[in-house]
């Protein structure tokens, strides 16, 4: 998570609403560690926050069409969605005591956890897993070294070697779909990652064009898409072809859309792509959302958010016919036919300002995270269900739902109390809630031993 993310996310933690006590002073006070630590290194930061879209389509182009002097066009390819991991049967939890814990999804029991090297509350939201399962990779920040990426093996759950990229601050990764290639976004640039021989090397033209921002894969792995802040602040998306590293082409986000572009979706068709440019404190119709037409490379009109507040999050229905855009205190869905706006859902006012969202692989249920709970949206009636208590939510905790559907797991944290010496010891403990889709109800706290800090799901 790069620092304007951090920021959208702050500006929610402290704009006017009922007072959230510990949880925002907490907040509060990790966000400005993470500056300082970040400060210390000396890194740039990045202009966009990473959300890798987990369905991602083919890239197309019309024949005979090409993107701009010199650049060739990629083949237009028949649409693969590509599957979660073969077996997908284990969580992996990245948390702030540089581990990563694997848990069962039959049991939802923690395994041992697994040592990592780096500092990993730089790296919120960064750990990816290969298209066949068997590995895992863990990005972190040394301040001392740079960004790292820790390969593990799931099926001996043991880290391998790892990769070290200089003093460049991580702010994504994404793993191609035929697992060959990982590619991390830093500050410095774009890099791509052999996994056959853990070795990086950095995207060449992306360094000038400042390729650091959110991406997702055409599903054949041909061309990558980045959100870049590009030259004198011009927000581009850039089409980069993965064989060669090369860009194929550049398109410029409108004008009449200043914000910041936070993320990007791509429909399961490969026809669009949705870009989130967003403002802090937004008043309605100042956040929007940038359609771009992939079969020929060009940003269509920007589709106006009328919801207020920061609006950062985005995910496209399975089906394909829906984006979610997520503000403060609402969610958006857009016609992707049309490319229209419908009505907002507005979240309880009680849920506090929303910050993360996921939908489930049946496309049945949107679920939002909010400081005070998980709230639950019918998608087919767009009904808003019951708030689902989680104990201890801060702004940093993690939401991710298991491939086969059936659990959402939520980063949460516990106090435990003891007595020593006639004094009364509080201390927090990290861990994570699975809650289960078919009842909308919380099971038990499980301990992975530090904050969690990402989420994913391998063999």
């Amino acid at each position: 998570m790069d620092e304007l993310s951090l920021r959208a996310l702050l500006e929610r933690a402290t704009s006017p609403e009922p007072p959230l006590g510990q949880i925002v002073s907490n907040s509060l006070r990790a966000g400005r560690k993470l500056r300082r630590r970040r400060r210390a290194t000396g890194a740039a930061l990045s202009a966009a926050a990473v959300v890798v879209a987990g369905t991602v389509p083919a890239l197309t182009s019309g024949p005979g069409h090409t993107s701009g002097p010199g650049h060739k066009v990629i083949e237009p390819a028949p649409v693969v969605v590509p599957a979660p991991p073969a077996g997908a049967a284990t969580a992996y939890v990245a948390t702030s005591a540089n581990t990563v814990v694997p848990i069962s999804l039959a049991t939802n029991t923690a395994g041992p956890p697994i040592r990592v090297p780096e500092e990993l509350p730089a790296s919120l939201d960064m750990a990816a897993a290969a298209p066949d399962g068997r590995t895992v990779y863990e990005v972190g920040m040394n301040p001392d070294v740079g960004a790292t990426v820790t390969p593990i093996d799931t099926a001996t759950k043991t880290a391998g070697p790892t990769i070290t990229l200089r003093h460049d601050e991580p702010t994504g990764i994404a793993v191609a779909p035929n697992g060959k290639t990982a590619y991390l976004s830093a500050s410095g640039g774009l890099f791509r990652i052999s996994t056959a021989t853990n070795t990086a090397s950095k995207a060449p033209d992306c360094g000038r064009l400042g390729c650091g921002g959110a991406m997702a894969f055409s599903p054949n792995g041909k061309a990558l898409y980045v959100i870049s802040g590009g030259a004198r602040g011009a927000k581009t998306v850039i089409v980069m072809r993965t064989v060669g590293n090369t860009v194929l082409a550049s398109i410029k986000i409108p004008a009449n859309s200043p914000g910041i572009p936070f993320n990007i979706g791509i429909t399961p068709n490969g026809k669009t792509a949705y870009v989130v440019d967003g403002n802090w404190e937004a008043k309605p119709g100042e956040n929007s959302v940038v359609p771009i037409d992939l079969a020929t490379n060009t940003a269509l009109t920007p589709i106006k958010i009328m919801a207020p507040g920061s609006a950062d999050g985005l995910v496209i229905a399975p089906d394909g016919r829906t984006a979610y855009v997520l503000s403060s205190r609402a969610v958006t869905p857009i016609d992707v036919a049309t490319n229209r706006a419908e009505p907002t859902i507005n979240l309880p006012a009680t849920a506090g300002y929303a910050y993360r969202m996921a939908i489930a692989p049946s496309g049945k249920t949107l679920y939002v995270l909010t400081p005070r709970g998980l709230v639950p949206i019918t998608t087919s009636s767009r009904t808003v269900l019951p708030r689902i208590n989680v104990p201890k939510l801060d702004l940093f905790t993690q939401l991710a739902i298991s491939p086969d559907g059936r659990t959402v797991y939520v980063g949460a944290r516990i106090t435990l109390t003891r007595m020593h010496h006639g004094h009364r010891l509080s201390k927090f403990v990290g861990g994570v809630v699975p809650i289960s889709t078919a009842t909308n109800t919380a099971g038990g706290f499980i301990n992975v031993g530090g904050a969690p800090v990402a989420i994913t799901f391998a063999g």
